[in-house]
């Protein structure tokens, strides 16, 4: 067992990947099983695994870590409306240029009223990965990343690893090849986002708004149309991403590089 522990506390992050597609992927059986029809508890796989290897590996500190950067509200407001409006707009430009190729007119009568997405928003952001994933990969994950790997190195690592993550969904239809290369995008943003903050909590609520944005404004298509739009909207991650590199550099993400946090 000591020789155990000794090996969590020497390669912290192979501990946490292996842990977390482990236990993600055996949480996953039961929700395939059930078509789809049970609780995913599976999507508390990275979140279980941070704690468990920031607790072996560095105590109560480590965990203290995470969890303050769970509740991490107190950044520049211009960092809320990124969280929030980023996602939002990317996915409503998708759709505004989508007619342009050709799809037909978005059905924005098919957008449920928003007393309809509220309380569904509210059960996904616990249920379907935001509060599931994002204490383990930005809370427990980026920062070790980052200690030795610069920041676009260190993303993309996360963003293949995320995408990997995601397979088991393919066994209910619920992956794409877009979604897929969207995730290892994502993971570009969502790094420069918790190197401007230290916060988590923002990382959940962009996750969230990525998520409900695509799952509700997308209904204003069908069929070809509504893959059309969604490979648009990942040209426009792409962009994002791309834009990021440029302006900060590959190193940081951050014109003051923060401190490694739970490191």
């Amino acid at each position: 067992m000591t020789s155990l522990l000794s090996l969590v506390r020497r390669h912290q992050l192979t501990a946490f990947f292996s842990l977390t597609i482990g236990l993600t992927w055996l949480a996953f059986i039961p929700f395939y099983l059930s078509n789809g029809d049970s609780i995913p508890w599976f999507t508390f796989g990275p979140m279980v695994s941070g704690f468990v290897v920031a607790a072996v590996s560095g105590g109560w500190s480590s965990v203290k870590a995470i969890l303050n950067a769970m509740v991490r509200w107190r950044v520049r407001p211009i960092w809320y409306v990124v969280a929030f409006g980023l996602p939002f707009a990317t996915q409503l430009a998708s759709i505004l240029i989508n007619p342009l190729f050709g799809a037909g007119a978005p059905a924005w009568s098919n957008i449920p009223a928003l007393s309809e997405m509220l309380p569904i928003i509210a059960l996904y952001a616990v249920f379907s990965g935001p509060l599931g994933e994002e204490p383990g990969w930005r809370g427990f994950a980026t920062p070790r990343l980052l200690a030795s790997q610069p920041a676009l190195t260190g993303s993309l690592i996360l963003g293949v690893i995320w995408a990997i993550w995601h397979f088991p969904l393919g066994l209910v239809g619920d992956l794409s090849l877009y979604s897929t290369i969207n995730v290892v995008l994502a993971g570009v943003v969502f790094t420069w986002l918790y190197q401007n903050t230290g916060s988590v909590l923002l990382a959940i609520i962009m996750h969230v708004t990525h998520q409900n944005s695509v799952r509700f404004l997308g209904k204003v298509f069908t069929g070809g149309d509504y893959v059309q739009q969604q490979w648009i909207a990942v040209a426009i991650w792409a962009i994002i991403a791309v834009a990021i590199v440029v302006y900060y550099g590959a190193e940081s993400f951050a014109r003051r590089r923060m401190a490694a946090l739970a490191a």
